[in-house]
Formats: C-alpha cells, structure tokens, sequence
C-alpha cells in the first residue's frame, strides 16, 4: 500500500485525507501545523465596507454576521465556511490567494475594509488593498503553531510505516513544521501552490508536484499525477 503523509492541521478530520483514500492511498494525517485563538476586541463590524476572511478558521471566529457590509473570501473552502456561518461571500477571486483577492476586491478606492487574518499571514493582501486607496483594518484571530509538540511522536510513528511514498504541503508553516519536528527533507513533496512550493525546496525538500489550483480535489490530483499506487505496498 503507497502511503501518503498529510500535513494539515485538521488531521484526520481534513477533507483530503478521505479524497486520498477513496482513490486507494492509505493516508497519515500528521499535523505539523496548528493553530491557537486569539483573545480579540473586535471593532463594530458594521461600520465596514467589505470584511475579508482569508480562511475557514478565521470565519469560525467571527462575533456575529452583520448586515451591511460586503464579504469577500480568498478561496472556495473560506466561503463555504460562510455559508456554513450565514453569509454569501459577494466575491471568491478566481484564482485562490490573497494577492489575487487584493487585486479583485472591486471599488476598493476609499472602500474601509476588515481584513480577518492569522499571525503569519502573508502581507499581499492588505499592502495591495492599501496601494489600490483602501482603507484597511487587520484583525489577527488566531495564532499559527509551527511543529506542535502533540504531532512529534505522531510522526515519527508515520514515517516508520512502510511505503511512505510523498509528504504533502498546504502552506509554508506547515513545511516549517515538518522540517522542526524531524522530518526528513529527502521525502517527495506535493503541495498546494507555489508559494508552499517555494518554501520546501528553500528547506531542502524536492517537489515533484504542485497543485493546478488551491484546492482539495486539485491537490489530490497532484499527488495521483506524481504518486502511482504500487499494489502490494
């Protein structure tokens, strides 16, 4: 059976990890990742002319679902969070990642937006809003954790298994975390874009495949393009 080792911070839980099995992977889900809420005060969220949340977790921690303001989520998986919560994301950019949502937020000139975020976000998205005449609030709400301590052993127990076949990456932290938690850099690599891509082979790992788009299906096709299931395994 060809093993695939997932880094996500859901673990088990994680969309993927089901995606993958149901094309015949066996998966560990090892999260080298986590993440921690943050104590906020949060603003009157009324008085804003777009609030942006740039991922599901950050969408959990929203106080409430205020009428007025436009919602604009940075991909898929975020607007589907708030469905979930009760709100219509008035813009998903076509492409999944904060600088494209930066660049798509329409009649940003003068617009006064809420950016939802975690401690290590990448700066793309306010710094373009802001360049393109914004207004812009950030709001960190939760905490990312490189290499829980929780995962250490987790994943030495994973890499013990035999077949493990690829390692695979949905953000830089999470390939931090690897690497800090021992994991060995000469594992091939799939990940969810380049960014993470660029991040692992900065870390030594190789990557032999990366996902058309940020997105569960897309990933998985990534690891079934690079990863042949080697029956008897």
């Amino acid at each position: 059976m060809t093993v695939i080792l997932v880094t996500r911070p859901a673990g088990t839980r994680d969309p993927l990890v089901a995606e993958l099995e149901s094309r015949g992977y066996r998966v560990s889900a090892v999260p080298t990742v986590a993440t921690r809420p943050i104590d906020v005060k949060w603003p009157d969220l009324h008085q804003f002319d777009w609030i942006v949340v740039t991922s599901a977790t950050g969408v959990e921690a929203l106080p409430e679902i205020p009428a007025g303001p436009r919602w604009a989520a940075v991909g898929e998986s975020t607007a589907k969070a708030l469905r979930a919560k009760g709100a219509t994301a008035d813009l998903v950019p076509a492409v999944a990642g904060g600088a494209s949502l930066g660049e798509a937020l329409p009649d940003a000139g003068g617009a006064h937006v809420l950016v939802v975020r975690a401690s290590l976000a990448d700066a793309d998205l306010p710094a373009r809003l802001r360049k393109r005449g914004a207004i812009v609030d950030e709001i960190t709400v939760y905490e990312t954790i490189e290499a829980p301590a929780g995962s250490a052993e987790r994943l030495r127990e994973a890499l013990r298994l035999p077949g493990v076949a690829a390692v695979v990456f949905a953000s830089g932290s999470a390939v931090r975390g690897f690497v800090k938690l021992g994991g060995p850099t000469d594992l091939p690599a799939v990940t969810i874009g380049p960014r993470t891509s660029a991040v692992a082979r900065d870390m030594g790992l190789t990557v032999v495949a990366e996902a058309a788009e940020p997105r569960v299906r897309q990933l998985a096709d990534a690891v079934a393009g690079a990863i042949p299931i080697e029956v008897g395994r």
